[in-house]
Order: C-alpha cells, then structure tokens, then sequence
C-alpha cells in the first residue's frame, strides 16, 4: 500500500481543522495497482475550557459611574482565562449598563463568552458593583444660637434655625443630601420661659449613610417686665392709729400697679421702711 498523503495538503479552515482527500494504492507483486480515495477531515466541536471563572468586583461610588475600573474589569474578562487546544480565543460580553439603585450605585451581572475559531462557545459569569458606604461631608459645622424669650417671633427663629441645620452644610460625591433633627422643644428648666437644648442635625445621603453635626440651642431672658399699669398716689384721712390697714392694702395691690413679663410670671416687691414723722400721726 502506498497513499500520496503530505504534510500541508489539508485545506485551510478554522482554527487547526481542515481536509485533504487521499488516494490509497495497493500494489501487487507484478505492480498491478488498484486505487482507492477517502477524505480525512480534522473537526473541532469541542468548547474552550474555563481556566480561571470570572470574579465579581465591587468597588466604592465615585459619582461618575466608575467608568475607569467598570471598563478595566470588563476588558479583563473579569478576571477569566480560558484556553483551546485548536485555536485562539476571542473574549465578547454582553454588558448594557448598570441597575440605577441609591445614588450613583448599581449593579450588573455579565456574562463573559470564550468563543474559539470554529464558534464552539463557554461562558462564565460575574457581578460588578458600585457601592456607597461613605457618610456625608460636613463642610460646615452646626453653630449655636441664642434667642430672647421675649421675642415676639421666637417660634419663626427658632424654626429658621432648624431649617437652616444650624448654618450646617454637607456634601456626598454619590449622591444628595436630606437634612433632619432631633430637636423636641425639650429645654432644660431655666428661669421663666428660658432654658437650652443641644440638637442634633444628621446629613443622610441617598444610600442611607449618614453623619451628624450637634449645636446648643438657647433661649435667654434679658428683658426687663413691662409696666403696663404705673402706680398711683393714695391719700386717706388720719385714724390716729397710722392707718395699718389702708397702708397695707395698698402696699400688697402694688399701689395699683400691674406687670408684664413675656418670659414668665411677676413677683412684686417694694421698699417700704417706714411712714414720715410729720404733724400728729400724719406722715
């Protein structure tokens, strides 16, 4: 037997696979020949291997998408390898975009194919995630304030305070900021009216983290009680006895004064010692 077989004669196809159709002779002793052909043909229909699976990433917010580590994880393959005994491997995934969650977080979940060059396929699978576990920034720190009890607008100020979180501000590079406070109207018993309370004004972004700033609110009493009835004058006619009674009922009705404190009530007193000495028991 003799056949016409040479290295090269395969047909060029994909990968290392091919064809070449070969002639066998068989010859006998006084080389009488016959001649048979048949196709040797070199198939590949077996996938790439996996070496390495793909790995999730999870990486903090930026605020930009993470565009530089999103687009390197996904050039790497996520990490994959993979190998072929008859060809090269093309990598392809089929990333679109990534979930929209708090802030500028999300996630995607890819699948990363090793295609070799015959289109025998395998694929592994992978997460990328953007995550934001970073608090607020407090640029500005919550600033205490003092307010007189006697102002006629101490509720409008003291929710102006509040609104304004204490002159406090913060920034997130994930997302926005929302502002809230523990306030209660719960002062400390001061004199009157007055008193303090330390408020707690907390930064929470969109994820939830969250950072606090604190400042001592004060309400004061500086203002002196009004007059609103001065008193008056009295004369009565001598009893001899230096009118006690007279006297003392005057005294007690603060000879008909009257007071008003917008921070609490009014307790009189007064400087009384002792009549004049003049005629008889007058005085």
């Amino acid at each position: 037997w003799t056949h016409d077989y040479e290295t090269g004669d395969l047909s060029d196809e994909c990968g290392a696979t091919g064809s070449a159709t070969v002639t066998f002779t068989v010859t006998d002793d006084c080389l009488n020949t016959t001649t048979e052909t048949a196709v040797l043909t070199i198939i590949d229909d077996t996938n790439p291997t996996i070496d390495v699976a793909a790995e999730d990433e999870t990486v903090e917010c930026d605020g930009a998408g993470n565009v530089d580590a999103l687009n390197n994880w996904l050039a790497d393959n996520g990490g994959a390898e993979a190998s072929d005994l008859c060809s090269d491997v093309v990598w392809t995934n089929d990333f679109t975009g990534l979930s929209d969650d708090c802030g500028a977080t999300g996630t995607a979940t890819v699948t990363f194919t090793a295609t070799d060059d015959c289109d025998n396929e395998i694929t592994t699978t992978a997460i990328f995630t953007i995550e934001d576990t970073t608090a607020p920034t407090i640029v500005l720190e919550a600033q205490d304030t003092t307010i007189n009890c006697s102002n006629a607008d101490q509720d409008a100020a003291i929710a102006n305070w509040l609104a304004n979180n204490g002159g406090a501000t913060a920034t997130d590079i994930c997302g926005n900021v929302t502002w809230s406070n523990n306030y209660t109207d719960n002062l400390s018993d001061g004199c009157g009216a007055s008193g303090n309370v330390t408020v707690t004004f907390t930064a929470t972004d969109d994820c939830l983290n969250e950072t606090t700033t604190t400042a001592v609110l004060t309400i004061v009493d500086e203002t002196p009680p009004t007059i609103d009835t001065e008193a008056a004058d009295e004369t009565v006619e001598c009893d001899g006895a230096g009118n006690v009674s007279e006297l003392n009922a005057w005294l007690a009705n603060n000879g008909g004064a009257t007071a008003f404190d917008a921070c609490g009530d009014v307790t009189w007193s007064n400087d009384f010692n002792a009549l004049s000495d003049e005629c008889g028991a007058t005085g």
